[in-house]
């Protein structure tokens, strides 16, 4: 008899939680902030605001309720250090795996395996013990991508429910915006875009062949140039047709209130950041799209691994083209890289030692990195997704420039939602092809135990090992994400 992954995963998650909470019982980094702000609010006293928070209430909101909830079942305190943070992994293990339900792999919902695999996901699930912005954040932000991806099924009903899980999801991070203007983009290519009407849209229409042309058929940059055109020409006929106005009037509806409140939040607070603004002031950071798909690759290589030696082939075939795209990178480095203050000096995260003893070891080693981003992001935005349409992966990458670009901090929980996204836009296209699901499938477990393997050293690390700060003796330090 087989156990099921989730069985394991929730009793495994259950016992880590239990010994968590017993080794660090009080609140640790940002939950220092995130916590007392949400037991003002199990309070009443909904007017009292922690200047040093960046991101929205939303989550205070949202564990208020949740320990309101508690409180039916229990006479015990319930707006503690443990119960919320248990408002984490009760988003990570029970609402996640409904929110992926969301996303097709052609008539069907994404294989239990698959979810299991992105709930493992090391950097989410590392957060999943701890209050932070980052499950419910994900969720949200995923709930209105998936809700897009299924407009041509949905009803008026969808409406309402989009603002609502839109709103909450820049409700609790502001850079969500990005994410739904994404799943707008999304929606718009779903209806207007992509539909073959009955099949009247086929090789006869031009506009339809360029629209829907994949990466796999890229001969040259004229190809996007064709797919955007197309697309433009896609969308006025969609406009002008009869059948298309209703749905036209119930995209402008399910994301105008979003979009719009946003923008009165921007010109009332004066900017996107809330709170301390000096540490967290937007720049041009184009080398954060290279650390992302580098980490990609890290963390998916037992999925990449069968297409890495095609494509170092391709680029051996192609030295001019590679040179010119690392010796592009290279310049990128040399102009736009942000060493920000909390990377050099907070010693208690990962990326404090890869900046400090990789990154940035000598005046020269930043460099010697760019024909491996260049694989790199070859792989993650070409030719893992080669059978993807060329409008998706457009969207796609400027929706992940725009989070990660602009960002002046290296952060690897900024890279969640793209990664998670495009984890499973690989297995859906895998799914379409016999071969390569059932090498999918493999491929899927080995990188279950590797992500296992991942969280089980970085959870032990953080719980197992403390060191104090000269400046704060008596407080352990921790080593996390």
């Amino acid at each position: 008899m087989t156990v099921p992954l989730q069985s394991v995963l929730i009793l495994a998650s259950a016992a880590t939680f239990a010994v968590s909470c017993q080794i660090i019982p009080d609140s640790y980094l940002d939950e220092v902030f995130h916590i007392p702000q949400t037991q003002q609010y199990c309070a009443g006293n909904y007017d009292v605001w922690d200047d040093k928070i960046t991101t929205p209430p939303g989550l205070y909101y949202l564990g208020l309720a949740y320990v309101r909830i508690l409180s039916l079942f229990t006479t015990s305190p319930t707006c503690t250090v443990k119960a919320l943070r248990s408002f984490s992994l009760v988003g990570q293990l029970s609402v996640l795996p409904i929110v992926l339900s969301l996303f097709p792999v052609g008539h069907h919902h994404l294989p239990s395996r698959t979810v299991t695999l992105l709930q493992l996901f090391p950097t989410l699930y590392f957060f999943s013990f701890l209050y932070y912005t980052d499950v419910w954040s994900t969720i949200f932000a995923l709930s209105s991508i998936g809700l897009s991806i299924r407009a041509t099924q949905a009803s008026w009903f969808s409406v309402p429910l989009k603002i609502a899980v839109g709103t909450l999801a820049v409700a609790i991070r502001q850079t969500n915006i990005i994410w739904v203007t994404y799943a707008l983009a999304m929606e718009v290519l779903t209806v207007f875009v992509y539909p073959d009407e009955k099949g009247k849209d086929r090789a006869d229409d031009t506009w339809f062949m360029a629209a829907n042309a994949r990466l796999e058929d890229v001969r040259s940059p004229a190809d996007f140039v064709n797919a955007i055109a197309g697309a433009v020409v896609r969308v006025w006929r969609g406009l002008r047709g009869p059948t298309k106005g209703p749905k036209a009037l119930k995209i402008v509806c399910s994301y105008a209130p979003i979009l719009g409140g946003f923008a009165a939040f921007v010109v009332i607070n004066g900017g996107i950041t809330l709170g301390d603004k000096n540490n967290h002031v937007a720049g041009i950071h184009i080398p954060q799209i290279f650390y992302f798909a580098t980490f990609t690759c890290a963390l998916a290589i037992p999925s990449i691994l069968s297409i890495l030696s095609q494509t170092l082939n391709i680029l051996f075939f192609r030295p001019f083209t590679f040179a010119v795209v690392s010796g592009m990178i290279i310049l990128a480095i040399r102009t736009t890289t942000i060493a920000h203050p909390f990377v050099l000096a907070d010693n208690r995260h990962y990326i404090f030692y890869l900046w400090r003893r990789v990154l940035n070891a000598t005046p020269w080693s930043r460099y010697i990195f760019a024909p491996g981003y260049a694989i790199a992001m070859y792989i993650v935005f070409a030719r893992a997704v080669r059978k993807d349409k060329i409008l998706t992966a457009l969207v796609y990458f400027g929706a992940c420039a725009a989070v990660l670009v602009p960002s002046p901090l290296i952060e690897c929980r900024y890279f969640i939602v793209p990664y998670l996204l495009w984890r499973i836009r690989v297995a859906t296209l895998k799914a379409e092809d016999d071969d390569e699901r059932r090498e999918n499938k493999i491929a899927e477990y080995v990188e279950i135990v590797w992500y296992a393997i991942i969280n089980a050293a970085t959870i032990a690390l953080f719980l197992g090992y403390s060191f104090e700060w000269p400046s704060e003796p008596g407080v352990k330090q921790r080593f996390m994400w």
